[in-house]
């Protein structure tokens, strides 16, 4: 049993209000930075439009930097996720997970579309896709793939046929090509815009951390570049962590000391089988006890990769949008996190989209940047900001319980 480490509440308190100063100091400082005409905004995503895919008719999705998704269960919000997931694997070449059965059920159109508009540094990038479903063809096939900047033309597939385009928007030649693949990365060598989308596109995480025992390799015999959506790969991604970002890797472990009892350190060991494994080190009545991945709890797995998300993609001014960061951790433990990963997306510039029912972070979130999803009659899905308690004697978490957050 590791030895619990639990400061007095008054140092918890004291703690706590640093950190939200702290938040409130960055965001004064890039309110008056944006006053004085500096630029705030490199890299965002400006407005996701999907239409025909699950639950999503036609709907247009405009994210602030930091913005909390909200809402009752079946209400599309980890749909949207997926949207962005899907096109993002499509694009990099992985199996293409649209397919007859992400189709709108109550909708006979053959078409799905989804369309993603980027402001990279001051210029709007918009990407938009178009598949077509046919009875009699077991693959879907790309009707459309473009991708235009400041509204010039820069990449097009259309009809089996690739486009490729200057950077002053003349065509340059075509190319035959499968329908059942992406084609934009044919495209990078033309054109340097197209090279820009895509390394945006690479800066973009879609997580749903899975905890659970046997889900987190705890094998690191290779490195991995990125995570996986689910930080199924968190050993071999953290290895080439080590590597590359030390510095980030030194705060990581420093807020992870803050957050696990008694937490020392992790590390790689050298197995007897030459394979190198994540093992965690604790101190217990004293002594250092070594514990592998499998052996922690969900929550202290959960923890890890939460901290891991923050030093290493939050506070590189990635955009992530993490879908319910708050299982199996407790409200001590996600405050913290929250607090200093909203501090990284100010300091950052980054873009953090948030998917949650937990008080804490309804509480924290909802008013100033709580968009509600909700769906009438089971139909297509609707958005709302979020409205707080008119009287001001409720807090959102507890509007939500009562079921008075539509009124």
């Amino acid at each position: 049993m590791v030895e619990r480490r639990i400061k007095p509440y008054y140092q918890q308190q004291a703690e706590k209000e640093a950190r939200e100063q702290l938040v409130k100091a960055k965001r004064s400082q890039r309110d008056k930075a944006n006053r004085t005409g500096s630029t705030y905004n490199p890299a965002m995503l400006k407005r996701l439009y999907i239409d025909n895919f699950r639950c999503f008719v036609n709907f247009e999705f405009r994210p602030e930097r930091r913005q909390l998704l909200l809402g009752a269960n079946g209400s599309g919000k980890s749909s949207l996720l997926d949207a962005i997931l899907f096109v993002k694997w499509f694009i990099q070449g992985e199996e293409n997970d649209f397919t007859q059965k992400t189709r709108t059920r109550w909708d006979p159109r053959p078409h799905q579309v989804i369309e993603l508009e980027v402001e990279l540094e001051g210029t709007i990038f918009l990407y938009r896709l178009e598949i077509h479903y046919s009875p009699e063809e077991q693959l879907p096939s790309v009707n459309v793939e473009k991708l235009m900047v400041s509204g010039t033309p820069v990449f097009e597939f259309t009809n089996g046929t690739v486009r490729f385009f200057t950077q002053d928007g003349g065509q340059v030649s075509n190319l035959k090509w499968k329908t059942t693949e992406s084609a934009l990365r044919l495209a990078q060598q033309s054109n340097t815009q197209v090279g820009r989308f895509l390394d945006w596109l690479d800066t973009v995480h879609c997580f749903q951390i899975d905890p659970y025992p046997g889900e987190m390799e705890e094998r690191a015999d290779t490195e991995d570049f990125l995570p996986e959506y689910d930080l199924r790969n968190l050993a071999h991604w953290y290895r080439h962590l080590l590597l590359v970002d030390p510095e980030g890797n030194a705060s990581f472990l420093s807020a992870l000391k803050e957050s696990l009892n008694n937490f020392q350190t992790l590390r790689f060991s050298q197995e007897d089988d030459g394979v190198r494994k994540l093992r965690a080190d604790f101190l217990a009545q004293g002594k250092k006890i070594t514990l592998s991945l499998s052996e922690l709890s969900e929550g202290q797995r959960m923890l890890i990769g939460l901290y891991m998300v923050l030093h290493f993609v939050i506070a590189k001014g990635h955009a992530v949008i993490l879908d319910e960061p708050d299982n199996f951790v407790s409200l001590r433990e996600i405050q913290p996190w929250l607090l200093a990963a909203e501090a990284a997306v100010e300091d950052q510039k980054g873009q953090l989209i948030l998917i949650s029912h937990h008080p804490e972070i309804l509480n924290q979130w909802s008013q100033d940047c709580g968009l509600r999803f909700f769906r009438e009659e089971n139909g297509h899905v609707r958005t709302e900001k979020f409205k707080t308690d008119p009287d001001g004697l409720l807090l959102p978490s507890e509007l939500i319980a009562r079921g008075w957050e539509n009124e």
